[in-house]
């Protein structure tokens, strides 16, 4: 299907042109704190990357090559590492847009954590090895950003969902003949929310957990308190 052969691209490409193109926006001005996204990218990389790398090797998941432009990098499309990007830099946009727009929002609040917490319990005991990796690496992720949690992040979290939705929706075959990314029945609950598996809403939070604790990596808690 060459017609359909850049898709994740396009997608990837039309996901970042809004937060980018607004970065120069003088309210909040994003383009100034590029330099911090660094260590962001890779406090989640560690961890994420090795990640998607070994459970594509071991057909955990995999990507229709039907849907890309050909190019692998350690198994991964380059699509998939554009991804990593991305996100990240999505996410964190709107988090300085909201405590840009609504600096009230700095205030700690955990209670979310718990809930998820719940969540990932529930889907790592009916689920695979993708199922119980996403609850140990979100619970790790929730201690190491624990202090640092404030209603900003948690809204910013809501908010990011919505397209998320959308582009997780797409790669899962919500809107094409056959998914971009296809997922091994056996390493989840099976359990989806349209077409998206269940975890990939707690990936999604551990991967934006650990870029929040990167975005931050200068200061410790009282620092972060006094901002």
């Amino acid at each position: 299907m060459p017609a359909l052969s850049d898709i994740y691209l396009i997608i990837n490409i039309l996901a970042l042109m809004g937060p980018l193109l607004l970065s120069f926006d003088k309210k909040v001005a994003f383009y100034k704190s590029w330099i911090r996204f660094v260590p962001a990218f890779f406090t989640m990389g560690a961890v994420y990357l090795p990640w998607d790398i070994i459970f594509t090797y071991m057909m955990y998941w995999g990507f229709n090559p039907d849907y890309l432009v050909g190019l692998t990098i350690f198994y991964l499309p380059i699509e998939e590492w554009m991804f990593f990007f991305i996100i990240p830099y999505c996410f964190l946009f709107i988090y300085e847009c909201v405590i840009a727009y609504f600096p009230s929002t700095l205030k700690k609040t955990y209670l979310p954590a718990y809930f998820f917490i719940g969540v990932a319990i529930s889907q790592a005991y009916y689920g695979g090895i993708y199922s119980t990796t996403n609850f140990y690496v979100v619970c790790i992720a929730l201690v190491v950003v624990y202090k640092f949690l404030n209603q900003a992040f948690w809204w910013s979290y809501l908010i990011t969902l919505f397209p998320f939705l959308i582009f997780n929706g797409i790669l899962t075959g919500s809107f094409t003949p056959d998914p971009i990314v296809w997922y091994n029945s056996e390493v989840f609950s099976n359990v989806r929310i349209f077409t998206i598996p269940a975890e990939d809403f707690v990936y999604l939070l551990g991967m934006m957990l650990l870029c929040f604790r990167g975005w931050n990596m200068r200061l410790y808690p009282s620092d972060y308190e006094k901002e």
